[in-house]
């Protein structure tokens, strides 16, 4: 009896915060319905009250971590759409940081069966698994650029226990390119604007070169 009561606990302890952002993502669904919102009315509410909307985006973004629903790309332009320049570039990477947080803090609590299991169903993470001891900064920095889903990797790193600020940059680092260039498309909205296909050439070295190191160098050492 005692051994199941401590199972429970410990159960209840890792699946906590994704069952406090669910029971959010319900409630915001019922008063979404409740109060008829469109998304002309969202739409005005977010203009005219861009503080809370900062509020609502950033809920999203962890709200994105554990679900695959929200689509990352979207919420980066639809921030760099409502906001200035340098503000959405300074809310994406907030958010960001939560989306990478959230997913790394959910893996430093899975247990390894659920590990497993879930790598299992991403035979592309899974290669590199072996090398996460040895290179883990390289690594993280690799499949983060290659654009390999940030919730497994997450979750994988956390699990490995790698060090946080650790993870955090070498993800971060190689995401931001392409948070850059969503931000600024959607800003600009316009495929003819130089900024957009700055950010883009930018973002196409960054993967390209971690494809071609993944497959000369990291996976033949």
């Amino acid at each position: 009896h005692c051994f199941m009561n401590t199972k429970l606990k410990k159960t209840i302890k890792n699946y906590l915060p994704v069952f406090i952002i669910l029971v959010c993502m319900v409630t915001l669904v019922i008063v979404a319905v409740v109060n008829h919102w469109t998304f002309e009315s969202v739409y005005n509410y977010i203009i005219n009250n861009k503080a809370q909307a900062v509020v609502i985006i950033l809920f999203l973004y962890a709200l994105k971590s554990v679900t695959v629903i929200i689509y990352y790309s979207f919420l980066v332009a639809v921030t760099g759409f409502i906001f200035s320049l340098p503000q959405a570039l300074l809310i994406n990477s907030a958010g960001t940081v939560i989306c990478l947080t959230i997913s790394y803090i959910m893996g430093y609590n899975t247990k390894s069966d659920g590990f497993a299991l879930k790598i299992d169903k991403h035979p592309k993470i899974k290669k590199y698994f072996d090398k996460c001891e040895t290179n883990s900064f390289l690594v993280s920095y690799i499949l983060h650029a290659l654009g390999l889903s940030t919730e497994v990797l997450g979750i994988m790193f956390g699990f490995l226990k790698m060090p946080y600020l650790k993870y955090l940059i070498s993800s971060f680092i190689a995401v931001a390119p392409g948070m850059v260039c969503v931000t600024i498309f959607g800003k600009e909205l316009d495929v003819a604007s130089p900024a957009f296909w700055i950010a883009v050439a930018v973002e196409v070295t960054v993967i390209v070169s971690a494809y071609i190191y993944s497959k000369k160098r990291l996976l033949k050492k």
